[in-house]
Formats: structure tokens, sequence, C-alpha cells
């Protein structure tokens, strides 16, 4: 198994993986392969995304992915590191991806000097919540994460219109 960052020759096996991730999220309500692939190109790889892609490889495909980004301002003037996605192939499961992607990704962040590494999970995602318990992690109780979404979203947006 080979983990490091994404590489152009990675495009078609994550968007096959991402494929994967819409199915197990969204079951017969997944996005098409073709609008995950574009997607991954547009927006996770586009210029203003502010996103590193970290993949997991058996041979020359990929089996795990987390979407990570350096965060400032942190403690001590430090970054933060934020993973926003950690995934594995449902076909991969149990076979330790994700525990060698997390190492990987905490070696990242101590290489560059990350006073923390943060990332959210659902409530209801029981299997998660062990794995990430299993690794020893922390549960942040004392940070509440908010959300616009929606309406919500367009109605603060239209709000500060010709703001300066």
């Amino acid at each position: 198994m080979q983990i490091r960052f994404f590489s152009s020759e990675d495009t078609e096996s994550t968007a096959d993986l991402l494929h994967d991730m819409s199915v197990h999220y969204n079951g017969s309500n997944a996005s098409p392969r073709e609008a995950v692939r574009t997607n991954l190109v547009e927006n996770i790889l586009g210029s203003s995304s502010g996103v590193q892609l970290v993949v997991a490889l058996d041979g020359q495909r990929v089996v795990g992915l987390a979407a990570i980004s350096l965060l400032y301002p942190a403690p001590k003037e430090r970054a933060q590191l934020f993973m926003k996605e950690l995934y594995v192939h449902s076909s991969e499961r149990g076979a330790r991806v994700g525990k060698k992607l997390m190492s990987w990704i905490a070696r990242y962040a101590v290489e560059n000097r990350c006073a923390r590494f943060d990332w959210t999970v659902d409530e209801s995602n029981t299997g998660a919540l062990r794995f990430y318990a299993d690794l020893g992690a922390t549960h942040v109780k004392d940070k509440l994460y908010f959300r616009f979404a929606g309406a919500a979203l367009e109605t603060l947006a239209a709000g500060h219109e010709g703001d300066a």
C-alpha cells in the first residue's frame, strides 16, 4: 500500500472511489460517475478549493482518500490540519486503509508544525465513531458546529448585497 498526495494519473481511479462514496451515502440517489468525475476535476481539484487529496493506493487503484487543508491561524502561531473527508472503498473496509491514512496525515501535520488535527463526523456514523475512538482520538465536546444551507444561506447572502 502506498499513501501519497493525489497525482493527475490518479484521476480515473479517484473518480471511481468517489462514486463508490456517493453510492455508500446516497444509495439509489447517488450521483452518476461522470458527474462525480466532473466535480473532482472542476471543484475538488479546482484552483480555489484549498483542499489537498491524500490517496491510498493498492497498485494503481485508489482504495482510500482524505481531503485535508492546513488552516491558519491556530494556537501558538501554528497551523491546524482539518480533514474534510476520510473514505475507504467499500471493498477495502477492515484492511487498515483508514488507519494508514490517518497515520500518514498525522505525520504530515507534525512535519508541518500543526497544533492539532481536527475533523467532524456524523453522530449517526457509529462505525466511524468507534474507528476514531480506537485510534485514540479525543471527542471534543466544548465546540459547536454551525451551518447555513439552502434557503437560510440564500437569505443571509441576500441580506448583505451591496454592503461594503
